[in-house]
């Protein structure tokens, strides 16, 4: 019996770690301190409303969109991620998720508002201010090249007697329509930059003020395939799409407020190795809608 107590003690002693790990599965607690076990207490429960998913790619996402990154710096939204969910997946932006990077999107099944038939009036603008042009030096004088004696035309089939057919006349190709792909915007000292991104050079014409504050700017031949309309984060300027037959027109205005929205520049830039062709719409908004 004296031999039975200690080796009973003993048993207690080596099974107490067991019994300890079983409790801290069953209560679900997490130790407080590493080198004691007095300072138990429970989990606490995370705010998970605006966890990203294991596959969410924060820095694509800001890349991808440089205004949310300002954002970001400047303390105004917490994450890319929590822009995401409140504006961006709206706005159809891309970049955090696998395979969300720009592409030709299908078509929108919201229908853009219509507004009223009668033509808007149109009030003279001033035309926008031309980009200076960029200066390239040459490297080296190319030599001359050697004069090319011009080849003769194709002689024509002699036209039979009687017969009045005209010759076949080469008929122009028509454009291509070009593709509104996504819509975004930049950085911009005086103002919102509107970047649009196309698969081609953009056509346009001379924007057209708008009754309201308002100013549209023409887009002929164009296929919208990104949202018709939304707010340009993290401005008041709002857009929507009015379509009439092939032709497109951009409108611009303010949220839930008044003033007038007007036209600094209209300019193309080149495709680079990132991004395609763009047209970059510079736009002035009065100082309390910044």
């Amino acid at each position: 019996m004296p031999r039975i107590v200690p080796l009973l003690r003993l048993l207690l002693l080596l099974l107490t770690p067991l019994w300890l790990s079983l409790a801290v599965d069953r209560l679900g607690l997490v130790p407080t301190l590493p080198a004691s076990l007095s300072g138990w207490r429970r989990a606490s429960t995370a705010d998970t409303t605006v966890a990203p998913p294991s596959s969410w790619y924060e820095k694509g996402y800001l890349a991808a969109n440089p205004d949310v990154a300002a954002a970001v710096r400047n303390g105004e939204i917490t994450s890319g991620y929590t822009h995401y969910v409140q504006f961006g997946r709206a706005e159809g932006r891309g970049g955090g998720l696998p395979g969300d990077h720009p592409s030709p999107r299908p078509p929108a099944a919201a229908a853009a508002p219509t507004l009223s038939a009668v033509p808007p009036a149109v009030i003279p603008t001033v035309p926008p201010p031309v980009p200076a042009a960029r200066v390239e030096t040459a490297d080296a004088a190319e030599p001359p090249l050697p004069a090319v004696k011009p080849s003769p035309a194709p002689a024509r089939p002699p036209q039979r007697a009687g017969d009045d057919s005209k010759p076949l006349q080469a008929t122009p190709a028509r454009p291509t329509v070009q593709q509104v792909q996504r819509i975004r915007t930049a950085h911009s000292e005086a103002g919102v930059r509107v970047v649009l991104d196309l698969d081609q050079p953009p056509r346009f014409q001379a924007a057209v003020a708008r009754p309201g504050g308002r100013v549209m700017v023409p887009l002929p031949g164009t296929r919208w395939l990104a949202p018709p309309s939304g707010s340009l984060f993290p401005s008041a300027l709002e857009y929507r799409l009015e379509q009439s037959g092939a032709d497109s027109h951009l409108v611009f205005g303010l949220t839930g407020m008044k003033g007038t929205v007007r036209l600094l520049g209209l300019s193309t830039l080149p495709p680079d190795k990132e991004r395609g062709h763009r047209l970059v719409i510079d736009l002035a908004l009065p100082a309390t809608s910044r």
